[in-house]
Formats: structure tokens, C-alpha cells, sequence
């Protein structure tokens, strides 16, 4: 493998056990390229545990794919289909997701702070225990999404949709462009914990 081959450093990525196994540009290429085959196929893409920081998905069709734990950060997924894709606790920090498509997608305690979801199509999407702090999610769709105990703090929400969204206890503390409408469109509890500008005006436990 020549240094071109490598993918970039993480300058956050710190050695544990088990270590994740590196997945080189050439065999992204590799999968992009049969994209087709996994549509007539219906084969799903199992990268676990995979190294993709910055990588360029743009697009890719990832439906179903498992991802778990993957190294996703300053990657762009803009356009990606991600529908009921297991991104359990992957690492999405500052990634690029616009419009792609989440749905029902399995986000539980992925870190998505800093990520850019605004116009992304989140229905059903589980985002439990995720950091979505200081996230863009600028109209996204998040209708029927579990968002229980995450972290929104500081997000950019304005014209988000929240119809039918879980939000007990989320913290959406300090984040910006909510308005009394979205908040009270989601299953809300007293736990959840809302900007100091809406604070008064929504009822305890509304």
C-alpha cells in the first residue's frame, strides 16, 4: 500500500482494543463502484468499526449497511442513502450530511456534533443518547424520531420538524431558531430541558 493509498489521520483518533481495521481510498472506490450490485443484489455493506474519516460518500447508497462504530468524522455524506442503516455510536462529528436520507436509521449514541444535517430527512430515526450538540439541523426532518436524552445543545433548528418525535429529556439548552410550535409538536416530559427564551412560555411537563 503506497502513503497515497492511506486514508488521512484522525487527529483525535486515539489506539484501543480491539482496533479498528483502516479502510483504504481504493477500497472505497471499490464499494462505491458496486452500487449497483447492492441495489439488484440487495446486499447490505458491513463497515464496522471502519476508518472513513473525510471520506467522500456523497450519494452513496448505504441503505441497511451496518456502520457501527465507524469513523465517519469530516466525512460528506451529502445526498447519501442512509435508510435503516446502523450508525450505532459512529463517530459523525463535523460530518456533512445534507439532504441525505435517514430514515428509521439506528443513530444511539452516535456524536454528531458540529455535523450539518440541515434539509436531511430523519423520520423514525433513533437518535438516543446521541451528542447532536452545536449541530445544523436547519429544516430537517425529524418527525417520529426517538431523540430521548440527546444532547442538542446549541443546535441551529430553525424549521426542524418535531410532529411526533420523542423528546423526553432532551436537552436542547442554548440552541437556536426553536420556536413554541416545534417544541410543543414532540412527546415532551418535565425532564426535557429547553432555551432560556422558551423556557417560560412552555408549561412544566408540556
Amino acid at each position: 500500500m503506497t502513503e497515497t493509498d492511506r486514508p488521512p489521520d484522525d487527529p483525535d483518533f486515539r489506539q484501543s482494543q480491539p482496533t479498528p481495521q483502516p479502510v483504504t481510498v481504493a477500497e472505497v472506490e471499490e464499494l462505491l463502484g458496486q452500487h449497483r450490485e447492492w441495489l439488484e443484489s440487495k446486499a447490505q455493506a458491513e463497515l464496522q468499526n471502519a476508518n472513513l474519516y473525510r471520506a467522500n460518500l456523497s450519494q452513496a447508497n448505504l441503505q441497511g449497511s451496518s456502520l457501527q462504530r465507524s469513523r465517519l468524522r469530516e466525512a460528506t455524506l451529502e445526498g447519501a442513502h442512509l435508510i435503516g442503516a446502523n450508525l450505532q455510536e459512529a463517530d459523525l462529528r463535523h460530518a456533512v450530511l445534507v439532504r441525505a436520507d435517514l430514515r428509521d436509521a439506528d443513530l444511539l449514541e452516535a456524536r454528531l456534533s458540529n455535523a450539518d444535517l440541515s434539509t436531511a430527512f430523519c423520520k423514525g430515526a433513533n437518535f438516543f443518547m446521541a451528542d447532536l450538540s452545536s449541530a445544523n439541523c436547519t429544516e430537517t426532518n425529524l418527525q417520529e424520531a426517538n431523540l430521548r436524552l440527546a444532547q442538542v445543545q446549541d443546535a441551529k433548528l430553525a424549521g426542524a420538524e418535531f410532529r411526533g418525535g420523542l423528546l423526553h429529556a432532551a436537552d436542547f439548552l442554548d440552541a437556536l431558531g426553536l420556536t413554541m410550535r416545534q417544541a410543543t409538536e414532540g412527546e415532551v416530559d418535565g425532564r426535557t430541558r429547553w432555551p432560556t427564551y422558551l423556557r417560560d412560555e412552555i408549561p412544566t411537563g408540556a
